[in-house]
């Protein structure tokens, strides 16, 4: 089913704050596609990487398009404790899972191995990253421009990256490509 963005964004509004929780929010974004005529404000891309685009923003969520160009990626993040709901739009990403030996950080000597995660999701497919071991990396390895739907709560504008080789886990600033469908200047990113 093929849904307006602004219907989305009222639906989510429409859910109390106590059942704002995994259950009820992907009961709502399972299967869900975006008219892409009222999606398409929000996507822009940027060579060679993935941009994040607010949708829109309150004190109970977020949502956000992310615009992944082939062969972008991702660091590997958590979510700062935060929900996170992925939903492919367009294109396929890969979702890598890992698990944290040492703790979600910061901190040196962090060692991470992975754990499970889907090697090419498509669209209608719904992610869920729940709690502080929640640490993931989102990538689209492939040939083709992907788009992802995302719904953060409560919204956050840090989280910890990790480092593989280092095996350092370091807390990382958040920004935006884009608000409400307009350019940032670099001095409203955030």
């Amino acid at each position: 089913m093929q849904v307006a963005v602004e219907r989305v964004v009222e639906t989510l509004r429409g859910v109390p704050p106590p059942q704002f929780g995994p259950q009820e929010i992907c009961a709502r974004l399972q299967g869900m596609l975006l008219d892409p005529g009222t999606l398409a404000p929000y996507l822009h891309f940027a060579p060679r990487r993935y941009t994040r685009n607010l949708i829109y923003r309150d004190d109970l969520f977020e949502l956000i398009a992310l615009c992944w160009e082939p062969h972008s990626e991702s660091p590997i993040h958590n979510h700062a404790g935060q929900l996170c709901w992925l939903s492919i739009q367009r294109g396929g990403l890969r979702l890598e899972n890992f698990l944290s030996l040492d703790g979600p950080g910061p901190g040196e000597n962090i060692r991470l191995v992975p754990n499970g995660g889907i090697p090419r999701a498509g669209p209608g497919c719904l992610d869920l990253q729940q709690g502080d071991n929640a640490i993931h990396r989102v990538a689209n390895p492939f040939d083709e421009r992907a788009v992802s739907l995302h719904v953060y709560s409560r919204p956050f504008d840090t989280c910890i990256y990790y480092d593989l080789e280092a095996q350092t886990a370091r807390e990382m600033r958040l920004q935006y490509h884009s608000i409400g469908g307009g350019i940032c200047r670099e001095e409203q990113l955030q």
